[in-house]
């Protein structure tokens, strides 16, 4: 009769170790399975909304290439605000009636002028010419004479003042004698002298001076 060995030792040891790598083995493939399963089945979502979803850059471009897109409306220049000298006005504008002399004798005929004088801090521009000065002589409320009564060859002269200067006018004569529209080309009347005492008042643009006072003898 026969007896049956019985494996040794080292025997036992392999196939312990050969059951352990088979049972990682196993185990290693089931995580491996379950997490490429739900890897998977949370890509899907993400995809679709990644391929789905118009990027940034995207939705621009359709924007830009849509016939019904708004465009942007350009914006106008602004006009250019002048820098020259403004016009001169009252109060910095100071006219004044000048005169050659306070009285004159009978056979002295008086000489007018006028300055315009810019009292501003800055210049200004204004027209001096004849055809806006105006010379008025009267006595107590009777007009004697109005140098455009009948003026002749009227014009324009546009000077700029600087601030704190003034212009001149050249004088004119009065031949000591009345005016009025109707008596231009006529004789007048002499202004009556002996004594008599006479206002200057001059203006120019409307602005007019004080009264300067002479006599007649």
């Amino acid at each position: 009769m026969s007896s049956t060995r019985r494996p040794s030792k080292a025997v036992y040891r392999r196939r312990r170790l050969a059951l352990l790598i088979v049972c990682v083995l196993v185990i290693g493939a089931l995580i491996w399975g379950i997490a490429s399963l739900f890897g998977a089945g949370s890509g899907e979502p993400g995809e679709a909304s990644a391929s789905g979803a118009p990027t940034a850059s995207s939705a621009a471009t359709a924007s830009s290439d849509g016939g019904g897109a708004a465009e942007a409306t350009p914006t106008p220049t602004p006009t250019p605000t002048p820098t020259g000298p403004a016009e001169c006005a009252a109060p910095e504008l100071v006219v004044s009636a000048m005169l050659d002399a306070t009285s004159y004798a009978p056979d002295a005929q008086p000489q007018l002028s006028l300055s315009i004088a810019n009292t501003g801090g800055e210049a200004c521009v204004m027209n001096v010419g004849t055809a806006v000065q105006v010379y008025t002589i009267s006595s107590g409320a009777d007009v004697i004479w109005v140098s455009s009564h009948c003026q002749t060859d009227p014009a324009d002269e546009i000077v700029t003042i600087g601030a704190g200067q003034s212009v001149t006018a050249p004088p004119i004569t009065w031949v000591r004698e009345r005016s009025s529209l109707d008596t231009c080309g006529t004789d007048r009347a002499d202004a009556v002298a002996g004594g008599a005492y006479y206002q200057l008042v001059v203006s120019v643009n409307g602005i007019a001076s004080q009264p300067a006072t002479f006599v007649l003898d």
